[in-house]
Formats: structure tokens, C-alpha cells, sequence
């Protein structure tokens, strides 16, 4: 039988194809391989039951699958989680989800419970890319994980490290492993950092790309900061963090209290009360209560604090999952044609996405999980 599939997938002529025809035959490709994982994984838990005394299912996919033994152990995880989760072990096998999908469910899963997620993220998973139900999923486990987030932190605090070394071409390496605050921190005022030499680059303006590439201008950032942190200045992002925060959930009585800064996970209030003496904390709530942040047909460009509620709701580009530092706000209703400054009519679309609506045809529309821009030729099949 497998055989017989491969000689067909290798035979399958692709030269000559259209668009459209060759689009078909990945979207078929990508369900055949999460049909192939899901018995992969189905193999992993059977050989886990076997008393036979022989090897594990991670040796076994890491020879016999010619898995390196990273993706073994994931691909061997992911089939523990799925064993729990019915409903989304059916839809890898059905080819309705990824492998990936998959392990962000299992992840989901260890901090919250296999049968919330099974039920409450299945049907998400099948109508969302990989990075938008990674997001997603971030957020539904801040709002469901079963403590307060303290103790996570105090794990992810102790695994945090540094490392670096000269690779063979004689460059240095460094990395780092940080828990998600210090990461966001960090992030933050790199991001600060590349604005201002972007702009000394040319900006809009000019052709900034050409004095240096994004990855050279975020390497330049990084140096600039460790050699001279006070570069970016005391306003800079670095001290400036947004934080989404639940008031029902943040109250004294309340001991799984939690918020979160956009893009982060879980934030305990031990966590949260630092930084708050360290940084400029802006606190996001949608519950109409605090500064108005409603604007109409008298202003076309939104106000610092839209921008702000923005970023806290899509936390990314609402087509591509990338970070908020990179996107713009798109009037999902142009101005020209009526479109109104208010938050509920806007959302984040980085370049790249921005042009695909301009220019390509596609569209935003609303979800049950929020604003998303799609081709309407290739519509989602999910909520």
C-alpha cells in the first residue's frame, strides 16, 4: 500500500499546472501527510501498550521513521496528548488539521485540561493556520489555565539561560531563553531600537533596505543596546508595556487573578505589581469603562489609545500572525468610502497582508475568534 502511494505522489505531473490546480494539490498533499502522522502517532501509543520488552515508540520513529530524535519525541507527545483528545485525533486523521495543529493542542492541554481543549479548540484548529491558533490558544489557556499563572512563572524563571559560542565561519552566536515577560521586555525595546534606525536609514521615505536588510538592522539593534542601553532613551518601548487585564479576575478576593502583556502568556500579580513599578504599565480593559477610546468620521488616523486597545484585541496581524511591531491599521471599511476610526472597524495587518487587500483582492472578516483576512477565492472552512 505505501508503496503504491509513493510511486503515485512521485508520478504526479505538476509542470504545466495552474495556479489554482497546483494549489489543489498542496492543500491534498498536506492532508495526506496529516493522514501519515495521525497513524504515526496511532503506531507510537500502540507500541507504548506493547509488554514485549522492546524499544519505545521514540526509538522506534526515530530508526524505523528516520525521525531526528527532536521530532520524534514530538511526534511521540503529541500521540500521548491525542490519546486523551478524541476529537481532534479524528481530525488529523481526516486531514483536517496538521501534526502542528496538533501539538499546540497537546501543549494547550497540559496547562488547562485534554477534554476543555478537545472540545473548546477542535473546531477552531480546523478553520485556523498554524500561527493563528497558536495565538488563540495562548489566549484561551491565560483565561482557562487552573492557577494563577505563578507557578509556571517560577519554572519558566528558573530555566531561563544565556548562551554563545563562534560557529565554523568564525561568527558569533548567541541565545537566550527567557520567560515571557523578560522575552516581551527584551522584544520590546529591540523593537524600539530598529524603529529609530530604520528611520536613520530612510524610513518611508527613502529605501532603508538598501543601507542595511531588516535582519541586519535587528542585529545592529540588539549591539546598539548591550553597548549602549541608553540609546533608545528613557520613553523608549522598553519601558512602555500594554497590559490586557480581566478586572473580575485581578480583584483581591480573587486568588487566580491574572493579566497579560500583548503577545505574552499568563502574568501573575506578583509579576504584574513589579512591573508596574519599573515600567510604564497602560492597562487595556474592553468593558466601556475608563478613558474613551470611540472616534468617528472626525478623525481618519486613530488615537495612541486605539492603537493600543488594537494591539491588545488582534495581538498580531489578523492575516499572518506577525508580531504588532511590524503591522499598520487597516480601516476594514475604507475611510474614502465611509469606513469609521473606531476600534470595532479597524484591526492589525502587517505590509505584506495590507497589500494582499489593497491590491489582491482579499478581504477581512469576522470570526468567532476575531478579525481575519483571507482570499476570498480560498475562503477558511472553520470558525
Amino acid at each position: 500500500m505505501f508503496d503504491l502511494m509513493v510511486r503515485q505522489a512521485r508520478d504526479l505531473a505538476v509542470a504545466g499546472l495552474t495556479r489554482t490546480e497546483l494549489t489543489a494539490v498542496v492543500e491534498g498533499a498536506g492532508r495526506v501527510v496529516a493522514a501519515m502522522t495521525s497513524l504515526q502517532a496511532r503506531c507510537a501509543t500502540e507500541i507504548e501498550g506493547l509488554d514485549d520488552g522492546g524499544v519505545n515508540s521514540k526509538t522506534v520513529l526515530r530508526e524505523a521513521g528516520r525521525m531526528s530524535t527532536r521530532n520524534a519525541n514530538s511526534v511521540a507527545k503529541t500521540a500521548s496528548g491525542l490519546a486523551e483528545m478524541p476529537k481532534l485525533a479524528e481530525s488529523l486523521a481526516g486531514g483536517k488539521i496538521t501534526a502542528e495543529h496538533a501539538a499546540v493542542a497537546v501543549g494547550a492541554a497540559s496547562k488547562t485540561s485534554a477534554e476543555q481543549v478537545d472540545e473548546q479548540l477542535s473546531g477552531i484548529a480546523e478553520g485556523a493556520s498554524v500561527d493563528m491558533f497558536a495565538e488563540h490558544s495562548r489566549r484561551w489557556v491565560n483565561r482557562n489555565q487552573s492557577d494563577d499563572g505563578e507557578e509556571l512563572h517560577k519554572r519558566q524563571r528558573r530555566n531561563r539561560c544565556f548562551k554563545d559560542w563562534v560557529n565554523e565561519d568564525g561568527m558569533g552566536v548567541l541565545v537566550a531563553e527567557l520567560d515571557p515577560t523578560s522575552y516581551q521586555t527584551v522584544r520590546k525595546a529591540i523593537n524600539a531600537e530598529y524603529d529609530r534606525l530604520w528611520r536613520d536609514d530612510g524610513g518611508r521615505d527613502g529605501t532603508p533596505d538598501d543601507v542595511r536588510t531588516p535582519q541586519q538592522r535587528r542585529a545592529d539593534a540588539f549591539v546598539s543596546l548591550v553597548t549602549n542601553p541608553n540609546s533608545a532613551g528613557p520613553n523608549s518601548a522598553r519601558m512602555q508595556l500594554t497590559v490586557i487585564a480581566d478586572i473580575e479576575r485581578l480583584r483581591a478576593d480573587n486568588p487566580t487573578g491574572v493579566a497579560e502583556i500583548v503577545g505574552g502568556e499568563a502574568l501573575p500579580q506578583s509579576v504584574l505589581e513589579r512591573l508596574m513599578c519599573i515600567s510604564t504599565v497602560t492597562g487595556v480593559v474592553f468593558d466601556g469603562k475608563g478613558q474613551p477610546i470611540w472616534v468617528g468620521r472626525d478623525k481618519r488616523f486613530p488615537t495612541q489609545a486605539q492603537i493600543k486597545a488594537i494591539i491588545a484585541r488582534d495581538q498580531h496581524c489578523t492575516g499572518c500572525a506577525a508580531g504588532p511591531e511590524r503591522c499598520e491599521i487597516h480601516h476594514i471599511v475604507p475611510w474614502e468610502h465611509g469606513g469609521l476610526t473606531d476600534i470595532d472597524k479597524m484591526c492589525l495587518a502587517c505590509p505584506n497582508c495590507h497589500h494582499n487587500i489593497h491590491d489582491r483582492g482579499y478581504i477581512v472578516i469576522k470570526t468567532k475568534t476575531g478579525f481575519k483576512i483571507i482570499n476570498p477565492n480560498n475562503p477558511p472552512n472553520g470558525p
